[in-house]
């Protein structure tokens, strides 16, 4: 259970239990409350401010100086990104108090943001590699029916890893004459994932496997669930380790010779970036993933790197 005595505050501010509680998620709810207490700490040990009242848009401006400079871990700078976090944080947090007419105004509201930074694309993968990986997984003898089934359904899907591993056996549903997994998104959300050929044939293989080892597949049961457990061999139906998902994935790809890191997330990269490929509408693909902003669907885009198929080169002049 969320409490805000998960987190001690180190400074004399009332914190209002409803703010957090207006937010479903109980990692987001964690997430709001670092993000405050981090700024109300600071402002308290060095400007010995203790009521809202008293802070001013000079006291964020100084703190968000402050992050980029000796912000991060070890007190090194933090990134952009993380410095937009904690402020956007703060912000929805001060537009609480002003809407209980706590506070006037939200000093956070007009302070600049620095620019994001620009970071490679995440490494996605050819459909040649994701179908080699496939392969070499089904040539496991004790796990293929789950690595297979697994991973499928992360390069079929664009699911994110909280998202995939998060499913039971009840989100295997069928609608008319499709077979769809519904999982929860960001921010609470149901979502519904119509499946794929390739991930029904995976999926049902997956679930007869478990069927014949007289596993537990009840409907609120773990979709996914470890083969083993070294430190309680008869629990197994439980989620997966986050951190299994990326060692799975490590492996497959050092056996099948792909010189890259990849990631789950490089999962959802080469299913964004092969529904470019085939020419699918960039805003159909950004509500598909999730995304707010195509913008941050068009990072995903392969096509942009390549010179051969640069517009310019269409025109014809002549």
């Amino acid at each position: 259970m969320f409490s805000l005595k998960q987190v001690d505050p180190g400074h004399n501010f009332d914190l209002d239990e409803e703010f957090f509680e207006n937010f479903t998620s109980s990692h987001t709810r964690k997430s709001y409350l670092n993000d405050i207490n981090q700024f109300l700490c600071w402002i308290s040990d060095y400007f010995k401010i203790e009521n809202f009242e008293s802070i001013e848009r000079i006291h964020v401006i100084k703190y968000r100086n402050y992050l980029s400079e000796f912000g991060g871990h070890n007190q090194n700078p933090s990134t952009p990104k993380t410095i937009n976090r904690k402020l956007a944080s703060l912000s929805v947090f001060f537009k609480y108090l002003v809407e209980k007419n706590s506070i006037k105004a939200n000093p956070v509201s007009s302070v600049r943001r620095p620019r994001s930074e620009v970071k490679s694309p995440t490494n996605a993968l050819t459909k040649d590699q994701v179908l080699e990986l496939f392969a070499l997984m089904g040539q496991n003898k004790n796990s293929k029916y789950l690595h297979v089934a697994l991973f499928v359904t992360f390069f079929t899907t664009g699911l994110r890893k909280s998202e995939v591993l998060n499913l039971k056996f009840k989100d295997y549903q069928t609608q008319g004459d499709n077979k769809v997994l519904q999982y929860r998104a960001k921010g609470g959300k149901l979502g519904k994932k119509v499946l794929n050929p390739l991930a029904i044939k995976a999926i049902e293989e997956y679930i007869d496997w478990m069927n014949e080892c007289e596993r537990e597949t009840g409907d609120n049961d773990w979709l996914f669930q470890p083969t083993r457990n070294p430190s309680n061999p008869e629990f197994l139906n439980k989620p997966l380790h986050p951190s299994t998902i990326n060692e799975l994935l490590d492996r497959y790809a050092k056996q099948a010779g792909i010189g890259v890191k990849i990631t789950p997330h490089s999962a959802r990269a080469t299913f964004i970036g092969e529904l470019l490929e085939i020419g699918v509408d960039i805003y159909t693909i950004a509500i598909e993933v999730g995304h707010a902003s195509v913008k941050t669907t068009g990072e995903y885009d392969k096509r942009r790197n390549k010179i051969k198929e640069a517009p310019t080169l269409k025109l014809n002049w002549d």
